[in-house]
C-alpha cells in the first residue's frame, strides 16, 4: 500500500509511520518526516496549502493527522480556522486524484456543542467531510480516544510529567469518563482503515469510527495508573474548579520551568464525554489492551521491575542476586500473574530482608507478593549454582527463626499489602 500522510512528525503521527514502515507499506509525507525512519518520498507542505500533485500519484491512502493547535486558541470555529479550510483543501483534491480512502483523525470530543475549540472543529471537519458527494465509502472519521504509551508527546506527555512532579496533584475533571487508548492501537487502527480492512460494505454512507477503550473509566483512576506507572508510588488527587484551573495555566505560562498547559486541554478534559466504541473495535479487529497492561511497557515500569525481581530473588536467596539472565527469567515469569509492579517501597528495594514483614502468613490464592515469592523461589532452585540455595549453618538457622518470631505480628498486620 502506497499511503500518504499528514502530521507525521507529531506524537502519533511519528509511531504510526513505524509501523506502516515495518509491515511494509510504501509511506509518503505531506510536511516533516519523522528523523530516524526511512520513507519513500517528502514534500513541503503546510496545512491549508494545496497538496503537490505529484505525492498524490498511485497512493491507495491518505491519513490525515495534521493539526494546528495555534489557530483553534486563534480563530475558534470561524472559517479563517486554518484547520477548517485546509482540511477541506486537501481531502478534495486527495479524492479528485482518484485515492480511494481518506481517513480524517477526529476526536472523541469532537461535537457541536464541545467546551474546547478543538472539539467543535473537529466536528465541522467531520461535517465537512462527510458532506462531499463522494465521500460515501470513501472518507472515514476515526474518533480517537485518550491516547497513552510511546514517546511522551502531546496530553500524555504532559500528564507523565505533572504526575512525576508532585505527590499531590491538583486536577479537574476527575470524576469524568476517559477512554484511554494505547498509541499502538490507534495506529493499528488507522492502517486498518487505510487498507480497507473494515468488513463493512462500501457502499454504506461515508463512516465514522471509534477508536478509543470500550470500557471508560474515572479519569482520576487513569491519573493514579499514570502515577504508579512512572513513579511507583500513589498520588494524592485533589479536585479544582475550572476557573481555578484556567488560572492555574496563566500561571503555568508566565513562570519558567513550569509545564506550559493550553486553555485547550483544560476545556477538552472539562467537557470530555465517552463514546460507543466495542462495535468499531470489533469490526477493526482491534483489541484495546487494558491501562495496567499498556502502561507496563513504558521505561520506568519495566526498571522498577527489574529492581523488584532482584529485590525477590536476594531475599529467598540470601544473598543479592543480580544476575542479568536471572532477574530477567523471573520478570519473564511474572508476566502471566500481572505485568504491574508490586510497588515495593524503595527501602525494601535497598534492603530486601525487609520483605519478611510484608510476606503473608496465610497466603491467598491470588495473593500478588506471595505468587511473586514462589516463583522466585522456583527460580533460585533452577540455578545450576546450587551454592545460593546451600543448607544454613545451625547458627544461621537459629537467627532465621528468631527474626521469623520476631516478624509474625508485623507480618500479620502488613501481609495484605500487596495481596
Amino acid at each position: 500500500m502506497r499511503l500518504i500522510l499528514t502530521g507525521a512528525s507529531g506524537y502519533i503521527g511519528t509511531r504510526l509511520v513505524e509501523l506502516a514502515v515495518e509491515r511494509g507499506n510504501e509511506v509518503v509525507v505531506l510536511g516533516s518526516a519523522p528523523s530516524g525512519v526511512r520513507v519513500a518520498g517528502v514534500f513541503p507542505w503546510r496545512l491549508g496549502q494545496e497538496p503537490p500533485p505529484q505525492a498524490l500519484q498511485g497512493a491507495s491512502a491518505i491519513v490525515h493527522l495534521a493539526h494546528s493547535w495555534v489557530s483553534d486558541s486563534k480563530d475558534g470555529v470561524g472559517p479563517e480556522n486554518v484547520n477548517l479550510a485546509g482540511s477541506e483543501k486537501l481531502a478534495s483534491a486527495s479524492l479528485s486524484a482518484g485515492i480511494s480512502r481518506f481517513i480524517f483523525a477526529s476526536s472523541v470530543s469532537a461535537r457541536p456543542a464541545a467546551r474546547n475549540a478543538y472539539g467543535r472543529i473537529k466536528h465541522a471537519i467531520e461535517q465537512q467531510l462527510l458532506g462531499f458527494p463522494c465521500a460515501a465509502g470513501r472518507v472515514t472519521c476515526a474518533r480517537v480516544g485518550m491516547v497513552y504509551g510511546g514517546a511522551e508527546r502531546g496530553q500524555y506527555g504532559l500528564m507523565s510529567k505533572l504526575v512525576r512532579m508532585t505527590p499531590v496533584l491538583p486536577m479537574i475533571g476527575l470524576d469524568r469518563k476517559v477512554q484511554p487508548v494505547h498509541v499502538d492501537e490507534v495506529c493499528a487502527a488507522l492502517l486498518a482503515l487505510a487498507s480497507g480492512a473494515s468488513p463493512r460494505a462500501a457502499d454504506l454512507p461515508a463512516q465514522k469510527f471509534v477508536v478509543a477503550a470500550p470500557e471508560p473509566m474515572r479519569f482520576s483512576d487513569w491519573l493514579r495508573a499514570l502515577a504508579f506507572a512512572q513513579t511507583g508510588r500513589r498520588i494524592l488527587l485533589v479536585p479544582v474548579p475550572i476557573w481555578l484551573a484556567l488560572l492555574g495555566c496563566g500561571l503555568c505560562r508566565a513562570i519558567p520551568g513550569l509545564p506550559k498547559i493550553e486553555r485547550e486541554r483544560i476545556l477538552g478534559l472539562a467537557g470530555v464525554a465517552p463514546m460507543e466504541a466495542a462495535a468499531d473495535l470489533a469490526a477493526l479487529k482491534i483489541s484495546v489492551r487494558p491501562v495496567d497492561e499498556g502502561l507496563a511497557s513504558i521505561r520506568p515500569v519495566r526498571r522498577r521491575r527489574m529492581r523488584e525481581a532482584v529485590a525477590l530473588l536476594s531475599y529467598i536467596a540470601g544473598r543479592r542476586i543480580v544476575s542479568p539472565a536471572t532477574v530477567g527469567r523471573l520478570v519473564r515469569g511474572a508476566d502471566p500473574i500481572g505485568a504491574r509492579p508490586l510497588g515495593l517501597p524503595r527501602v525494601v528495594l535497598a534492603c530486601p530482608a525487609l520483605l519478611r514483614i510484608f510476606e503473608p502468613l496465610y497466603p491467598r490464592p491470588n495473593h500478588r507478593l506471595a505468587a511473586r515469592l514462589h516463583l522466585a523461589a522456583m527460580v533460585i532452585e533452577s540455578l545450576e549454582d546450587r551454592s545460593a540455595t546451600k543448607s544454613p549453618k545451625l547458627v544461621s538457622a537459629i537467627i532465621e527463626v528468631a527474626l521469623d518470631a520476631f516478624a509474625v505480628p508485623l507480618r500479620l498486620l502488613l501481609g495484605r499489602r500487596f495481596a
